[in-house]
């Protein structure tokens, strides 16, 4: 997670005495957004929510900046006024994002109008046997509410997330992730955790299309990218790779989609061959999902390696 979020962090490198008010104020700033989300019923805050964060988030030159990058990659074709059009959205589905955090428990209370499911019936199979699953998600649409599967089927689905640095912000997030109905597991404990957790007969969740520097080179949107391969090698171990998303809909609804299990095209390969096949799959997955709606990817991190400078010998 970030280590600020409302001050750039060169700056606030060079001031290392102010970190403690900074982190104090920062979290006062998202009590402040998490009181006023709560006054307001969920569309509202939606709309008033996409709407600030949307313009603030637009102005921001360093996320920007990062995400311009993100979109000259993944729309190489289209325009720079095409790719700030989508740039404007990013930012105001980080909005959505927000209240969608926020007001967590009220969308759960509120599932029969506001959820709906639809599992491909291997995956639904695999629920209803309660395996432990691998489920597998990426930053795209109300991506948070991925987590809702578990409730809503009685599964146990332990979610990786990235503390954060400020220990304010960090008990913040953790309050709003109970809401997911499961164990919550810091990313830091890596593959051997995850594996104690399917080996104890829980599923795990998590987002796995950012970049990771301890992955390997997988193409995303035909552009090698460092990828994060545990998903592939859990598979390969035995477990379900079932990759899920959450569509927002019209009317401040939303989709859970669960797809069928990604599995081995040739289980004879050699095994890095098949961990590197799986999670190329994993990656065009959620492109399409990208392709299908640009703006809800929020991808204010940088995806791609930066660009290598010239060497005299090149010249």
């Amino acid at each position: 997670m970030a280590k600020y979020y409302l001050l750039p962090k060169h700056l606030m490198d060079r001031l290392p005495a102010a970190q403690t008010p900074v982190w104090l104020f920062e979290a006062a700033v998202f009590h402040l957004l998490y009181g006023l989300a709560r006054l307001m019923p969920v569309p509202l805050a939606t709309r008033v929510f996409a709407a600030c964060l949307g313009t603030i988030g637009f102005r921001n030159p360093n996320k920007l900046r990062v995400v311009r990058r993100n979109l000259a990659v993944m729309m190489r074709d289209a325009s720079e006024a095409g790719r700030d059009a989508v740039a404007r959205d990013i930012f105001r589905s980080t909005g959505h994002a927000a209240v969608e955090l926020f007001l967590l428990d009220r969308i759960w209370r509120d599932r029969d109008r506001r959820l709906e499911f639809v599992i491909h019936p291997e995956a639904e199979a695999a629920i209803r046997r309660k395996d432990a699953i691998v489920l597998a998600t990426a930053h795209v649409g109300a991506w948070q509410l991925c987590n809702l599967i578990g409730r809503e089927h009685d599964l146990s689905i332990a979610v990786l997330y990235a503390p954060d640095s400020n220990p304010w912000m960090n008990r913040f997030f953790l309050a709003r992730r109970r809401h997911f109905g499961g164990p919550l597991m810091p990313s830091a404990g890596g593959a051997r955790d995850t594996i104690r957790e399917l080996a104890a007969g829980r599923s795990v969740g998590a987002a796995f299309d950012t970049r990771i520097d301890e992955g390997e080179m997988v193409p995303f949107f035909g552009v090698p990218a460092m990828t994060n391969t545990l998903p592939a090698m859990l598979a390969l171990r035995g477990y379900p790779l079932l990759p899920i998303r959450a569509v927002r809909l019209p009317g401040t609804r939303y989709r859970i989609e669960v797809m069928a299990p990604l599995a081995p095209t040739d289980p004879e390969a050699p095994r890095k061959d098949q961990v590197l096949d799986l999670t190329t799959r994993l990656n065009a997955v959620f492109e399409g999902w990208i392709r299908e709606d640009p703006g809800q990817w929020l991808c204010m991190k940088r995806r791609w390696p930066k660009p290598r400078p010239p060497r005299a010998a090149d010249v």
